[in-house]
């Protein structure tokens, strides 16, 4: 089990497009406990994100903004070690 040190330094948020029946969506993955402070930093790296995307300053609904939490995953594979260390 990691270290709680490990855990810390490992802190990160995802932003992935994803197209879907209803549009497109983009899903920021987010760690758990996320704090305010860390919400507008990755709220503010979305918003760029739409409006480089869509050419439009504004969140006119052509792509949907979902958070979620990272608490729902259950094996997380580190690809940068190899297996049985």
């Amino acid at each position: 089990m990691p270290s709680p040190l490990t855990l810390d330094l490992d802190r990160h948020a995802t932003l992935k497009l994803n197209h879907g029946p209803a549009g497109q969506n983009l899903v920021a993955r987010v760690p758990h406990n996320l704090s305010e402070e860390e919400f507008m930093r990755i709220s503010k790296s979305a918003y760029g994100l739409i409006n480089k995307l869509t050419g439009c300053n504004c969140m006119s609904g052509r792509i949907s903004f979902v958070v979620e939490d990272m608490f729902s995953d259950v094996i997380k594979v580190q690809l940068d070690s190899p297996l049985g260390r």
